[in-house]
């Protein structure tokens, strides 16, 4: 599967935007803000989903977009197993399309996927600088995993079932464990199968002991009977005694009832004579209060003085209220006035502050207008002058800029040219290393020998197989000789065209264009600054021009002209003067009505008079007391004289009560035959002491139910009692006889526990019979999970050969051609991974270098997906995540990305400039910036449309 095609309607700050890829190596390339994640998430969310509002895995960003109301797009994918299709996502679901325009089935994006989720597609096919360390827990069974939940929809959901059964299984059995249940149950069977052989021998001693135990049991349970019938007894007889001291009590009060006389009359009599008398003490107690009220209010209504002279002056109280209401509002008017004409005078003396002028030495003339004329020409000039200057200091530090920015540029180029001539100096002392002449050491010694044995078989006619020993010592010394110098030359070669010579000199040559364009900007900086000066000089000269004309008008010399020709505060300085003019005026009429409604207060001021003359918020609030005053006076009064006949009403209506109430208690003395209140009292409390021993005879009735034949046998209490102990010295009798009893039952039962702690014969065997039904069903139990579990990886297995040793060879080649050789060998094994060094030496992960690690963990990405491309194929998405790699380490890895997208899609997200100058010359280059700025055109028109319509 590959993509060619975006189409954006809305995402993030695309809008309407298209993106055609190629089928290999697409470089996008572009600066931060450009638009790469947002490219990189929608991809994303068109294959997998748009990223939740409250949850997101992957995605940081929903990128909803600000300028439409469209979000979602669609992508073309080609090599797919329905061929060339559309997979369009919104936000009101997603619909899959051939080229055709026919819809195909929900299903059908899963079978385009292969079952390749989002996590899978983080894993492994997507390459940022976040995610490149996510492989740190990787070992072989999880690569496995990885490749079965791949190439068939839904297969890790079968993974994860397998994986819970197979956990399940080893929790009821392993083969060396110990706390699996069924281990546990298979060693207390072997237990208990060797107690069961020792307890056979115990058996008829232990069925001595049951019979024992249970004649023992007999005898307990018969002397526990007699015990039962002595204690039901005992019960009955104590029952008689309590009802005995009833009984008694019952004639006692019969006696009582048969002295006592009843007296009929109404149950409410008494309630009734309770209330009239305590009716009449109330009204009389209420009329002596209502007595004391009226002489009180007598007393105080002949001490009003004013409530007369109110009374006499209605009509003209009404005129002074109705006045004083006028005059507020006069009086708010006026102070209203005297804080515009206050306002007017500040403002006066702000406009004269703020404009910078003496007032009274300007006049507003025709003169002053062309004034004004001749200080907008000279305002005119400096203006222009202003921006002369400004267009100069902008010019002057744009250049400053560029010349910094080159300077910088020029100080990263040296700084890589050290960085070159360091490692020159450690090519060098390799080289000297690589050519130590101590590599002719052993060809001279063969050379050397070789000519002492020649010249000893010349000097002294040795036998000929000192000249054959010579020659061959000779020969073997002259080719060491030979190869070392051969291989000294490659390293002086290697080391005379090393391509950090070439990268040398292009950083000299760039840093020699810096230098020359920076000394060129210098030259106009300079020149601007020349320029500066004489605008500057100028600019003087027609500022204290402007000065003395201001003088000339009147203003002070450091006013602002700007602000004087723009505003003209003379003209706001008049049109002040003049409304302030006007707000005299009204003062002066509002001042003569208030003092008209002085006059008129005359007879009010004489009978209640004012200190304060001056003072007219003082007076209205006196006239509006003085008013209130007399109102209230007048008010209580009334109310007074209302108090006064409510007070003999209510001692009209309480006598009168008194006369009911007395009617009533002479009623009830009556009906009752009683002389007065103490005989009625008397005659009630015999008639409740009757009621009291009636309903006593009725409880104690109650209590006898049932014995009142027997209570009435008895002769006395002694009898009773007398009978009572008797019963109970048999009970103690029957329960010492039960004691030995129970202690040899005890004892009995101690010897059968023991007996039974050890093992019964019996118990053990069917406890025996019960571990082995466990034992059977835990057994079919474990099978199953274990058939389960292997039926699922063979069917996910089905056709399919295990891929990890070809990914892990694979792996190998590309981590060694990253790190140059340095590492050889990835070993991947159940328990994690590590790697192997050129010197033979094995390292965790962890002990690895920051970029060796990333290395490490872009070859297994790349060797995942090279063998997994049988199952599913997916683009590979790269997103800066090398910008951590040096120089050499970005060129291997760029060498790898290209080798790796002859079969598969890259898509390269970056601003990198190394990875444009690789790969953006083989093919064309997606350039973001551009897209950017068109983008914002198109927003731009449209925010303008949208303002157009509002």
């Amino acid at each position: 599967m590959k993509i060619k095609t975006l189409d954006i309607y809305g995402y993030g700050k695309w809008v309407n935007q298209r993106f055609d890829f190629n089928d290999k190596m697409q470089l996008i390339y572009g600066q931060n803000e450009a638009g790469k994640s947002t490219l990189q998430s929608f991809v994303r969310s068109i294959l997998f989903g748009f990223p939740s509002k409250h949850r997101r895995v992957n995605q940081l960003n929903r990128y909803e977009p600000r300028h439409t109301d469209n979000y979602g797009g669609r992508i073309l994918l080609t090599d797919t197993v329905f061929g060339d299709v559309w997979v369009e996502r919104t936000a009101n679901g997603v619909y899959i399309t051939d080229n055709d325009g026919n819809q195909l089935e929900e299903n059908s994006l899963d079978l385009i996927l292969g079952g390749l989720d989002e996590n899978l597609f983080d894993s492994f096919y997507a390459f940022s600088l976040r995610n490149l360390q996510e492989l740190s827990n990787i070992d072989s069974e999880r690569l496995g995993d990885y490749f079965l939940s791949i190439g068939t929809v839904g297969s890790d959901k079968f993974l994860n079932v397998a994986k819970q059964l197979e956990k399940d299984a080893d929790q009821i059995y392993k083969a060396k464990g110990k706390k699996p249940q069924l281990n546990q149950l298979l060693n207390e069977y072997d237990h208990l199968s060797q107690a069961l052989e020792r307890l056979k021998g115990d058996m008829a001693r232990y069925d001595a002991l049951i019979a024992e135990q249970q004649d023992e049991i007999e005898t307990i349970e018969e002397l526990n009977q007699n015990i039962s019938e002595i204690e039901s007894k005992i019960r009955r007889l104590d029952k008689l005694i309590d009802r005995y001291e009833v009984y008694q009590k019952d004639q006692a009060a019969q006696r009582e009832l048969e002295r006592l006389v009843y007296t009929n009359m109404d149950k409410e009599a008494p309630q009734q004579l309770d209330d009239a008398l305590h009716s009449q003490a109330e009204s009389q107690k209420l009329i002596t209060q209502m007595e004391e009220r009226i002489r009180n209010l007598n007393s105080e209504m002949s001490s009003l003085t004013r409530l007369n002279w109110s009374r006499n002056h209605i009509s003209e109280r009404r005129k002074w209220i109705s006045d004083t209401e006028h005059i507020k509002d006069v009086q708010l008017r006026l102070e209203h006035v005297i804080e515009r004409i206050q306002e007017q005078s500040n403002l006066m003396a702000n406009i004269a502050r703020e404009g910078q002028f003496y007032p009274e030495k300007i006049v507003e003339t025709v003169n002053f207008e062309q004034e004004i004329e001749q200080g907008h020409a000279i305002q005119a000039q400096i203006d222009d002058l202003r921006g002369q200057q400004d267009s100069l200091q902008e010019q002057r530090k744009v250049f400053l800029d560029q010349r910094r920015e080159l300077q910088a540029y020029s100080a990263t180029v040296r700084q890589q040219y050290a960085k070159l001539e360091s490692q020159r100096m450690n090519e060098e002392a390799q080289l000297m290393q690589a050519t130590s002449l101590k590599h002719y050491f052993l060809g001279f010694i063969f050379v050397i020998l070789g000519l002492s044995i020649a010249t000893h078989h010349y000097l002294y006619q040795s036998t000929a197989i000192y000249r054959w020993l010579a020659i061959t010592l000779l020969v073997i010394g002259l080719l060491s000789v030979f190869y070392i110098a051969i291989e000294h030359r490659k390293h002086r070669y290697e080391f005379a065209n090393s391509p950090v010579l070439n990268k040398m000199n292009e950083l000299k040559d760039k840093d020699s264009q810096y230098q020359e364009r920076s000394q060129s900007l210098g030259q106009d900086i300079n020149q601007r600054e020349a320029s500066l000066r004489t605008v500057a000089t100028e600019l003087e000269k027609q500022r204290q021009h402007q000065q003395r004309w201001l003088v000339s008008l009147g203003f002070y010399p450091t006013a602002d002209a700007e602000l004087i020709i723009k505003s003209n505060p003379v003209k706001q300085y008049f049109e002040a003067e003049k409304i302030r003019s006007q707000y005299e005026d009204e003062r002066n009429d509002l001042t003569f009505e208030i003092s008209k409604w002085r006059n008129s207060l005359a007879p009010l001021l004489e009978r209640f008079p004012f200190s304060d003359n001056q003072e007219v918020r003082a007076l209205i609030r006196h006239v509006e007391e003085t008013e209130v005053s007399l109102a209230r006076q007048f008010e209580r009064g009334k109310a007074m004289e209302e108090r006064i006949d409510n007070a003999k009403e209510i001692i009209a209506s309480q006598e009168a009560n008194i006369k009911e109430k007395q009617a009533l208690v002479e009623n009830i003395y009556q009906a009752t035959n009683s002389f007065d209140e103490i005989d009625f009292r008397q005659k009630v409390q015999f008639n409740q002491q009757i009621e009291q021993l009636k309903e006593k005879r009725t409880l104690y009735a109650e209590q006898m139910v049932g014995y009142e034949e027997e209570l009435a046998l008895v002769k006395s209490s002694q009898k009773l009692n007398h009978e009572y102990n008797q019963l109970q010295n048999d009970l103690i009798m029957n329960k010492n006889r039960l004691q030995p009893h129970h202690h040899q039952r005890a004892n009995l039962e101690v010897a059968i526990k023991q007996l039974e702690q050890d093992g019964s014969y019996q118990g053990l065997n069917q406890e025996l019979e019960n571990k082995r039904a466990q034992i059977l069903d835990l057994i079919q139990e474990w099978g199953r999970k274990k058939i389960a579990t292997d039926l699922i990886y063979q069917t996910l297995r089905q056709g399919m050969d295990n891929p990890i040793p070809e990914m892990n060879k694979m792996a190998n080649e590309i981590f060694s051609l990253l790190t140059y050789g340095r590492y050889t060998q990835i070993k991947l094994n159940k328990t994690g991974m590590k790697v192997r060094q050129f010197s033979d030496l094995l390292f965790e992960p962890h002990e690895l270098s920051q970029g060796t690690l990333e290395q490490l963990y872009v070859a297994l990405r790349l060797a995942f997906i090279a063998n997994a491309s049988s199952m599913v194929s997916m683009p590979i998405m790269i997103d800066d995540a090398f910008v951590n790699f040096d120089e050499i380490r970005k060129t291997s890895m760029y060498h790898v990305i290209e080798k790796i997208s002859e079969d598969h899609q890259v898509l390269f997200f970056t601003f990198d400039l190394q990875a444009q100058e690789t790969f953006g010359s083989k093919q064309e280059t997606i350039n973001l910036d551009l897209y950017s700025e068109q983008n914002e055109d198109h927003h731009s028109e449209i925010i303008d449309k949208k303002e157009g319509k509002e």
